[in-house]
Order: C-alpha cells, then sequence, then structure tokens
C-alpha cells in the first residue's frame, strides 16, 4: 500500500533527523534559514541557472507542488491550459503554506510566490489559439539564446517539456501529504471537468489575465481566509463559498475518477 509505505518513510526519515537534532518539516518556504548561507548542489542546470540569474535564483529557498495531467493531444493541452488559469487561484489558496520568510512573519500567506517571481517567464501563461503557436514562441525564445528549451518557461502552468502533460505549477507545498492529495486531486477533476465540456461543444470562459492575476494576489495574501473575485457575479465573495461552488462543479468527474 502506497500510503503506509509514505508514512514508514516519514517515521523513519524523521527518527533519523531527530537522532541528529533536525526534524523535517515540508513547507513552501523555510521559515527562518537565510538563503545566502545555502550552499547549492554542484550539478549543472543549477550552475547555469546561477550564472545567469545571479541572486535572483540563488534565493529560491523555496518549495512548490507540480501536479502532472496526462494529455495526449497537443492541440488540447493547449485549449485546456488557456482554461485552467480562472481555478488556479483557488488551488493556491488551499495550499499556502509560506508565511515565513528568513523568521519574519511577511503577513503573506505565500510568500513563495513573491520569491519565485522574480524570475523571468514565470506567472500566468499566455494564451495560444494552437500548440502551433506555442511552439513558435519557444522556437523564438530558443532561437534567440534566450532560453535552452521549454524546460526554463516557469508559468503557473504549462505543457511539460518532457512528459505529454498538462504540468500545475502554482501550489505552494502543502505541509500535510492529506493535504497535497487533495489539491493534486482537485486539479485532476478540473482539468476533466473541462475535457467534459468540451465533449459536450462547450468551455469555461476565458478572463483577460489581469482579472485573474487580482485573484491571484488575494490568495497569495489571505489563503483560505479571504475572498475572490467571482468574475461571473462581479462581486468578492467568500473562499469557503467558493470551494463548495467549485466541488459542486466537479463532483460529478470526482465520483467517476474515485
Amino acid at each position: 500500500d502506497a500510503r503506509a509505505d509514505l508514512a514508514h518513510l516519514r517515521r523513519t526519515v524523521a527518527a533519523v533527523a531527530g537522532r541528529h537534532g533536525f526534524g523535517p518539516i515540508a513547507v513552501a518556504t523555510h521559515p527562518f534559514a537565510s538563503w545566502s548561507g545555502q550552499i547549492r548542489p554542484d550539478k549543472e542546470r543549477y550552475n547555469v541557472l546561477a550564472k545567469e540569474l545571479q541572486d535572483v535564483a540563488r534565493r529560491l529557498l523555496i518549495c512548490g507542488q507540480h501536479v502532472h495531467v496526462a494529455i495526449a493531444n497537443d492541440d488540447l493541452r493547449i485549449d485546456l491550459m488557456n482554461q485552467i488559469p480562472y481555478f488556479l487561484p483557488h488551488l493556491l489558496a488551499l495550499s499556502t503554506s509560506s508565511p515565513f520568510w528568513r523568521g519574519v512573519d511577511t503577513g503573506l500567506m505565500s510568500y513563495r510566490l513573491t520569491v519565485f517571481d522574480s524570475l523571468p517567464r514565470t506567472g500566468l501563461p499566455d494564451q495560444f489559439d494552437s500548440y502551433g503557436e506555442y511552439q513558435r514562441l519557444i522556437d523564438q525564445l530558443t532561437g534567440a539564446g534566450l532560453i535552452p528549451d521549454a524546460t526554463m518557461i516557469w508559468w503557473d502552468i504549462r505543457p511539460s517539456a518532457r512528459y505529454p502533460t498538462l504540468e500545475m505549477r502554482m501550489t505552494d507545498v502543502c505541509t500535510r501529504l492529506e493535504d497535497s492529495m487533495t489539491v493534486a486531486a482537485l486539479y485532476v477533476c478540473i482539468v476533466s471537468m473541462l475535457h467534459r465540456l468540451r465533449r459536450d461543444n462547450q468551455r469555461w470562459r476565458i478572463y483577460p489575465r489581469s482579472l485573474v492575476n487580482e485573484n491571484r494576489w488575494l490568495a497569495q495574501r489571505f489563503g483560505v481566509t479571504g475572498q475572490l473575485v467571482d468574475f461571473g457575479l462581479g462581486r468578492m465573495v467568500d473562499y469557503a463559498d467558493l470551494v463548495e461552488e467549485l466541488i459542486a462543479l466537479v463532483h460529478e468527474d470526482a465520483e467517476r475518477l474515485d
């Protein structure tokens, strides 16, 4: 049983760490460590990033949760990527675990995004009419020598450069395994719901990035304790109510996927 194996692994790691006066924690930013004192692994990719991005890369003492959903068709992957950003702030709010940075309470529930957004090619993705249009962007960036490949695109959601998947990258690492599994399952159900609508010749309305960014900030700032904008209603709504609506929206998919 995978869950039992993970539980055993957690106990083992905690026991070994405890003998050395340490304790493991799953969190999106270290609560008190100073990034300037960290030693990075001597790997080519990390060395290249540090050389190109300097302190912007060196301060990345952060951990995000990435979830892949397999979508074999390239154009379908792009079509769903265009629709999903509306839901990303809802997922971020559920996952927020990074209020502390270098021993300071930042007042943000997800300070991790503040750190990560200092990198280029982050945030919400552009909208694309097709996979071909997306590939032309990658070709322009690589052809100009700006990036070696598409793995250097760090959007909140992206077509994976290594797998035929749609990779969600906005969420913090959760402090509890059960919460991480729930966030991942909810993302899978959202993708399934949008795919189901598409089969019925329907689609989710695509809102301007500037509007979705407002909800992204609200989720980053307040997590589950605040409100997000319901763009259909045109007003702020308590996050708890939005989650209930979202659960109802994907209920059919959650049951089908167990």
